[in-house]
């Protein structure tokens, strides 16, 4: 592997040594004076990262009351234990979609008909908790998906752990998870992908939803900023051989440029770096036109290389119920019987909440967490994206994809939610130029 990866620990290893020395301890809070923030047990369970489940909330948002039904404190209740030296909490999370298509003879062509369908986006079952004394806790997350009647299309199995971590403290240096967990690169991927403010990813072609490996995460400067590095080797889940596999070593360094008092107004920026070293020889980047039940609209097939290396940039500005959410990828692919191809991707996400509500700012993982509704009727959300990916570039072309959309977020407490999402893609590809109108809707239960 090109990558020095022992310089790359190294200087991770010193950063955290050289920023931890000028920190005082620090409560595991999220940080900030805003009731809507989850409130972690531990230090490990704080960096993490793992999805938010009803069961961190605070006091002040379980006593909430909604008019829509929702499951009683007591039944809430039934699936966690706590012990001494034990603690575990049963999660759930489900999603399901409709997804409508309109396409345009060159559409058609490019990428065959796409079919109106029902779609269980995702079902998961979670175990979520601590083991040891008070003193030192480590924190563990283990969730079983089913990944609907789409698993095939996908090339998924019908079930399977996309989550197998453990994350133990150590020190002033942060937190130390292992396991298959989400490599450290772009907004996208480290976040909530259920309270995300559109409804899909749009960065897909450059970065790996999951992978075996060890990452390294702390915030410092009094919660003001965060690193997280760490490498990854997916051999054991692929059942490869260790050196068919590409190794992957990937970091996300953040700053809370500013923030007021109750985490309302707030100004966030981070750069993230990638190595994917190939696998059996190919690099191959894919995307869907921000949907799960789709053709690839966008593929650069499989490129003879030996790696690629990518950066990202990422900003989110959030002034009440005011936001906008805006990202930047660019890949350099390291060919190895071509010209070296580079492909770039970027997003700008505007919203408004209609009911004046926010996303509350987590400064131990550096993203915005659940909006929790203010009325007793829930929050509504208007949000607009426009999104561009290139993957056209010297020999190689992928396709370009240019995608708008208009999202209705309804949560309807602090658990459940509505979607309604309209936009179009418009696909150059193929020498043709293609137009797809895409309706979705989303009923969405996280417990």
């Amino acid at each position: 592997m090109r990558i020095r990866v022992g310089h790359f620990a190294f200087c991770l290893v010193l950063l955290g040594s050289l920023t931890a020395m000028a920190q005082q301890q620090e409560s595991v809070h999220a940080g900030g004076n805003d009731p809507d923030l989850p409130q972690p047990k531990s230090k490990a369970e704080a960096l993490s990262g793992v999805e938010q489940l009803s069961s961190q909330d605070s006091e002040a948002v379980k006593k909430k009351q909604f008019a829509t039904p929702d499951l009683p404190p007591k039944w809430a209740r039934l699936p966690t234990y706590h012990g001494k030296y034990f603690a575990t909490t049963l999660g759930f999370v489900t999603l399901g979609d409709y997804n409508a298509f309109s396409q345009d003879t060159n559409s058609i062509t490019q990428v065959g008909r796409q079919r109106d369908q029902w779609d269980d986006r995702s079902t998961r079952f979670i175990l979520v908790g601590t083991i040891g004394p008070e003193s030192y806790q480590t924190h563990y997350y283990v969730s079983y998906s089913w990944n609907g009647f789409d698993a095939h299309q996908n090339k998924m199995k019908t079930w399977n752990f996309p989550d197998m971590i453990i994350t133990a403290p150590v020190g002033k240096l942060g937190a130390l998870t292992f396991g298959k967990t989400k490599e450290p690169f772009v907004y996208e991927i480290v976040g909530d992908a259920t309270f995300l403010p559109s409804l899909e990813r749009v960065l897909n072609p450059f970065f790996t939803s999951r992978d075996v490996g060890l990452q390294l995460s702390n915030s410092i400067l009094k919660k003001r900023m965060t690193y997280t590095g760490g490498w990854f080797n997916d051999w054991w889940v692929q059942k490869k051989d260790f050196e068919a596999v590409g190794n992957h070593v990937a970091a996300r360094v953040t700053g809370l440029i500013s923030i007021n008092e109750d985490g309302s107004r707030y100004m966030h920026v981070a750069a993230s770096a990638r190595y994917a070293g190939a696998d059996s020889g190919v690099i191959r980047l894919k995307g869907k036109p921000e949907s799960n039940v789709t053709s690839n609209y966008v593929d650069t097939g499989n490129i003879p290389a030996s790696n690629q290396k990518e950066f990202g940039l990422e900003a989110l500005w959030t002034r009440d119920r005011y936001s906008v959410l805006t990202e930047y990828v660019r890949s350099q692919v390291n060919a190895t019987q071509i010209a070296n191809p580079s492909f770039y991707g970027f997003y700008v996400t505007g919203s408004v909440f209609l009911t004046g509500e926010h996303r509350p700012y987590d400064r131990n993982v550096a993203f915005a967490r659940r909006p929790i509704p203010r009325r007793r009727w829930g929050a509504v959300e208007l949000t607009a994206r426009y999104s561009h990916l290139d993957l056209n570039d010297k020999s190689v072309h992928g396709g370009v994809l240019d995608k708008g959309t208009l999202d209705l977020n309804w949560f309807l407490n602090r658990r459940c939610k509505l979607a309604v999402s309209g936009g179009f893609a418009n696909l150059d590809r193929s020498g043709l130029d293609g137009f797809t109108k895409i309706l979705q809707t989303r009923m969405q239960y996280v417990f």
